[in-house]
Protein backbone atom coordinates (compact mmCIF):
# COMPACT_ATOMS: atom_id res chain seq x y z
CA UNK A 1 0.00 0.00 0.00
CA UNK A 2 1.17 3.38 -0.83
CA UNK A 3 2.83 5.69 1.80
CA UNK A 4 -0.50 8.16 2.81
CA UNK A 5 -3.11 5.93 1.89
CA UNK A 6 -4.92 3.83 4.96
CA UNK A 7 -7.75 1.12 4.92
CA UNK A 8 -10.60 0.58 7.85
CA UNK A 9 -12.72 -2.29 7.29
CA UNK A 10 -16.84 -1.64 8.94
CA UNK A 11 -19.79 -3.46 8.44
CA UNK A 12 -20.36 -3.89 4.99
CA UNK A 13 -18.41 -0.46 4.41
CA UNK A 14 -14.65 -0.19 3.13
CA UNK A 15 -13.14 3.67 4.07
CA UNK A 16 -10.08 4.52 2.61
CA UNK A 17 -8.04 7.47 4.11
CA UNK A 18 -5.99 10.00 2.10
CA UNK A 19 -3.61 10.92 4.72
CA UNK A 20 -0.35 12.68 3.29
CA UNK A 21 0.39 15.63 5.11
CA UNK A 22 0.03 18.38 4.36
CA UNK A 23 -2.07 18.64 1.55
CA UNK A 24 -2.55 15.15 0.47
CA UNK A 25 -1.28 15.48 -3.13
CA UNK A 26 -1.94 12.77 -4.91
CA UNK A 27 1.40 10.91 -6.64
CA UNK A 28 1.19 8.64 -8.90
CA UNK A 29 1.78 5.62 -6.64
CA UNK A 30 -1.17 6.84 -4.42
CA UNK A 31 -3.62 7.01 -7.59
CA UNK A 32 -2.19 3.13 -8.56
CA UNK A 33 -3.12 2.66 -4.77
CA UNK A 34 -6.69 3.88 -5.21
CA UNK A 35 -7.32 1.99 -8.12
CA UNK A 36 -6.38 -1.22 -6.58
CA UNK A 37 -8.23 -0.89 -3.72
CA UNK A 38 -11.32 0.37 -6.01
CA UNK A 39 -10.53 -3.20 -8.14
CA UNK A 40 -10.67 -5.26 -4.57
CA UNK A 41 -13.85 -3.53 -4.23
CA UNK A 42 -15.53 -4.45 -6.72
CA UNK A 43 -15.34 -8.24 -6.43
CA UNK A 44 -16.32 -7.94 -2.87
CA UNK A 45 -20.06 -8.91 -2.50
CA UNK A 46 -19.93 -8.05 1.37
CA UNK A 47 -18.51 -4.41 0.82
CA UNK A 48 -21.63 -2.19 0.00
CA UNK A 49 -20.12 1.04 0.94
CA UNK A 50 -16.90 3.11 0.11
CA UNK A 51 -16.23 5.59 2.18
CA UNK A 52 -13.14 7.97 1.42
CA UNK A 53 -11.92 11.01 3.67
CA UNK A 54 -9.08 13.01 4.30
CA UNK A 55 -6.78 12.45 7.89
CA UNK A 56 -4.85 14.40 9.85
CA UNK A 57 -4.37 17.04 6.67
CA UNK A 58 -5.11 20.69 5.81
CA UNK A 59 -6.86 19.42 2.99
CA UNK A 60 -9.09 16.41 1.25
CA UNK A 61 -6.92 16.84 -1.48
CA UNK A 62 -5.44 19.60 -3.77
CA UNK A 63 -4.54 17.44 -6.92
CA UNK A 64 -2.15 15.37 -8.32
CA UNK A 65 1.25 16.66 -8.50
CA UNK A 66 2.40 19.22 -10.65
CA UNK A 67 5.30 17.06 -11.48
CA UNK A 68 3.59 14.46 -12.95
CA UNK A 69 1.98 16.95 -15.67
CA UNK A 70 5.56 17.22 -17.06
CA UNK A 71 5.82 15.50 -20.72
CA UNK A 72 7.99 12.81 -20.04
CA UNK A 73 6.00 11.52 -16.75
CA UNK A 74 2.20 12.76 -18.09
CA UNK A 75 1.56 9.67 -19.94
CA UNK A 76 2.02 7.97 -17.00
CA UNK A 77 0.01 9.66 -14.67
CA UNK A 78 -3.18 10.10 -16.82
CA UNK A 79 -3.37 6.69 -17.39
CA UNK A 80 -3.42 5.92 -14.14
CA UNK A 81 -6.11 8.86 -13.28
CA UNK A 82 -8.03 7.44 -16.43
CA UNK A 83 -7.68 3.93 -14.87
CA UNK A 84 -8.93 4.80 -11.56
CA UNK A 85 -12.11 7.24 -13.22
CA UNK A 86 -13.29 4.22 -14.92
CA UNK A 87 -12.49 2.01 -11.67
CA UNK A 88 -14.63 4.47 -9.34
CA UNK A 89 -17.50 5.18 -12.04
CA UNK A 90 -17.95 1.25 -12.87
CA UNK A 91 -18.07 0.31 -8.93
CA UNK A 92 -21.56 -1.16 -8.05
CA UNK A 93 -20.76 -0.15 -4.59
CA UNK A 94 -22.10 3.47 -3.66
CA UNK A 95 -18.88 5.73 -3.37
CA UNK A 96 -19.70 8.32 -0.13
CA UNK A 97 -16.69 10.85 -0.23
CA UNK A 98 -16.28 12.92 2.49
CA UNK A 99 -14.52 16.16 2.23
CA UNK A 100 -13.17 20.22 3.77
CA UNK A 101 -10.53 22.20 3.00
CA UNK A 102 -9.18 22.80 -0.58
CA UNK A 103 -10.94 20.26 -2.82
CA UNK A 104 -8.87 20.91 -6.00
CA UNK A 105 -8.11 19.82 -9.72
CA UNK A 106 -7.85 15.49 -9.57
CA UNK A 107 -9.15 16.19 -5.65
CA UNK A 108 -12.60 17.99 -7.03
CA UNK A 109 -12.71 15.07 -9.99
CA UNK A 110 -12.66 12.31 -7.02
CA UNK A 111 -15.65 14.50 -5.74
CA UNK A 112 -17.25 14.15 -9.04
CA UNK A 113 -16.64 10.68 -9.30
CA UNK A 114 -18.19 10.05 -6.46
CA UNK A 115 -22.04 8.88 -5.54
CA UNK A 116 -22.69 11.06 -2.48
CA UNK A 117 -20.12 13.83 -0.61
CA UNK A 118 -20.50 15.44 2.57
CA UNK A 119 -18.97 19.02 3.05
CA UNK A 120 -17.52 20.71 5.33
CA UNK A 121 -17.89 24.66 5.04
CA UNK A 122 -14.63 25.80 4.69
CA UNK A 123 -14.39 23.09 1.52
CA UNK A 124 -13.29 25.19 -1.61
CA UNK A 125 -13.67 23.68 -4.58
CA UNK A 126 -11.57 24.53 -8.13
CA UNK A 127 -10.43 23.16 -11.55
CA UNK A 128 -6.67 25.39 -11.60
CA UNK A 129 -5.46 23.34 -14.33
CA UNK A 130 -6.13 25.50 -16.98
CA UNK A 131 -3.79 27.83 -15.34
CA UNK A 132 -0.49 25.73 -16.46
CA UNK A 133 -2.12 24.64 -19.65
CA UNK A 134 -3.26 21.77 -18.23
CA UNK A 135 -6.56 20.02 -18.94
CA UNK A 136 -9.26 18.71 -16.12
CA UNK A 137 -10.34 15.76 -18.23
CA UNK A 138 -12.84 14.42 -15.75
CA UNK A 139 -14.12 17.74 -14.78
CA UNK A 140 -14.13 18.81 -18.45
CA UNK A 141 -16.32 15.96 -19.28
CA UNK A 142 -19.01 15.97 -16.31
CA UNK A 143 -19.33 19.03 -14.79
CA UNK A 144 -21.42 20.65 -17.75
CA UNK A 145 -23.91 17.67 -17.21
CA UNK A 146 -23.75 18.58 -13.11
CA UNK A 147 -23.78 22.44 -13.27
CA UNK A 148 -24.61 23.64 -16.07
CA UNK A 149 -22.64 24.80 -19.20
CA UNK A 150 -21.76 28.09 -17.33
CA UNK A 151 -20.64 27.37 -14.14
CA UNK A 152 -18.55 24.30 -15.52
CA UNK A 153 -16.99 26.62 -17.78
CA UNK A 154 -16.11 29.33 -15.42
CA UNK A 155 -14.37 26.66 -13.56
CA UNK A 156 -12.71 24.73 -16.40
CA UNK A 157 -11.86 28.09 -18.39
CA UNK A 158 -11.50 30.22 -15.83
CA UNK A 159 -9.81 28.15 -13.20
CA UNK A 160 -11.49 29.90 -10.57
CA UNK A 161 -12.41 28.61 -6.98
CA UNK A 162 -15.91 27.79 -5.16
CA UNK A 163 -17.02 27.44 -2.24
CA UNK A 164 -19.00 24.94 -0.44
CA UNK A 165 -22.03 26.96 -0.27
CA UNK A 166 -21.94 27.02 -4.30
CA UNK A 167 -21.00 23.35 -4.39
CA UNK A 168 -24.20 22.39 -2.39
CA UNK A 169 -27.01 24.53 -4.18
CA UNK A 170 -25.19 23.69 -8.02
CA UNK A 171 -25.96 19.86 -6.54
CA UNK A 172 -22.35 18.65 -5.98
CA UNK A 173 -22.89 18.10 -2.36
CA UNK A 174 -25.03 15.65 -0.19
CA UNK A 175 -24.69 17.19 3.07
CA UNK A 176 -22.87 21.07 3.92
CA UNK A 177 -22.17 20.83 7.77
CA UNK A 178 -20.04 22.93 10.18
CA UNK A 179 -16.45 21.66 9.34
CA UNK A 180 -17.16 20.02 13.35
CA UNK A 181 -20.01 18.49 12.42
CA UNK A 182 -18.18 16.65 9.50
CA UNK A 183 -17.32 13.26 10.57
CA UNK A 184 -20.81 12.58 12.69
CA UNK A 185 -22.60 13.85 9.22
CA UNK A 186 -20.47 11.48 7.13
CA UNK A 187 -20.78 8.45 9.37
CA UNK A 188 -25.11 9.50 9.68
CA UNK A 189 -24.83 9.22 5.81
CA UNK A 190 -23.17 6.13 5.73
CA UNK A 191 -25.27 4.63 8.30
CA UNK A 192 -28.43 5.21 6.43
CA UNK A 193 -27.31 3.25 3.56
CA UNK A 194 -26.69 0.38 5.60
CA UNK A 195 -29.77 0.02 6.55
CA UNK A 196 -30.83 -0.68 2.83
CA UNK A 197 -31.02 -3.93 0.78
CA UNK A 198 -27.53 -4.66 -1.27
CA UNK A 199 -29.17 -5.50 -4.20
CA UNK A 200 -31.44 -2.74 -3.96
CA UNK A 201 -28.72 -0.35 -3.60
CA UNK A 202 -26.28 -2.32 -6.25
CA UNK A 203 -29.42 -2.11 -8.88
CA UNK A 204 -30.17 1.60 -8.36
CA UNK A 205 -26.46 2.69 -8.43
CA UNK A 206 -26.49 0.54 -11.69
CA UNK A 207 -30.07 2.56 -13.19
CA UNK A 208 -28.73 5.71 -12.16
CA UNK A 209 -25.84 5.51 -13.85
CA UNK A 210 -27.30 4.34 -17.01
CA UNK A 211 -27.24 1.78 -20.10
CA UNK A 212 -24.72 3.48 -22.52
CA UNK A 213 -22.02 4.13 -19.63
CA UNK A 214 -21.97 7.73 -20.72
CA UNK A 215 -19.95 8.95 -18.15
CA UNK A 216 -17.42 6.17 -18.62
CA UNK A 217 -17.32 7.30 -22.68
CA UNK A 218 -17.37 10.98 -21.96
CA UNK A 219 -14.08 10.91 -19.50
CA UNK A 220 -12.36 8.41 -21.75
CA UNK A 221 -12.82 10.94 -24.62
CA UNK A 222 -11.28 13.54 -22.23
CA UNK A 223 -8.07 11.74 -21.61
CA UNK A 224 -7.59 11.28 -25.34
CA UNK A 225 -7.66 14.52 -26.15
CA UNK A 226 -5.37 15.73 -23.81
CA UNK A 227 -2.70 13.27 -24.87
CA UNK A 228 -3.32 13.85 -28.56
CA UNK A 229 -4.04 17.59 -28.32
CA UNK A 230 -2.76 19.41 -25.48
CA UNK A 231 0.25 17.37 -24.35
CA UNK A 232 2.14 17.57 -27.39
CA UNK A 233 2.25 21.25 -27.48
CA UNK A 234 5.16 23.84 -26.07
CA UNK A 235 2.64 25.39 -23.63
CA UNK A 236 1.59 22.38 -21.84
CA UNK A 237 5.41 22.19 -20.65
CA UNK A 238 5.85 25.47 -19.99
CA UNK A 239 2.98 25.98 -17.63
CA UNK A 240 4.28 23.32 -15.52
CA UNK A 241 8.02 24.01 -16.35
CA UNK A 242 7.22 28.25 -14.83
CA UNK A 243 5.11 26.87 -11.71
CA UNK A 244 7.62 24.83 -10.51
CA UNK A 245 9.98 27.47 -11.15
CA UNK A 246 7.83 29.78 -9.68
CA UNK A 247 7.97 32.15 -12.50
CA UNK A 248 5.11 33.58 -14.52
CA UNK A 249 4.68 31.59 -17.66
CA UNK A 250 6.14 32.73 -21.41
CA UNK A 251 2.78 30.87 -23.49
CA UNK A 252 3.74 30.40 -27.40
CA UNK A 253 -0.18 29.49 -28.21
CA UNK A 254 1.15 26.26 -29.82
Amino acid sequence: MARGIEIDRQERTVVIVLNYPPLNILQLDHIEALTDIFTSVKADPNVDVVWMRGGETKAFCAGVSIADHLRDRATLMLGAFRRLSETMLALPQVIMTEVFGPVLGGGMELVLLSDLVVSADDAKFGQPEILLAATPPVAAALLPFQVGWREASRLCLLGETVDAAWAKERGLLTRLVPRSDLQNAAQGVVNQLLKMSSPALRTTKQIMRGPDAYPIKAVGYGFDLYLSDLLPTDDSQEGVEAFLAKRPPEWQHH
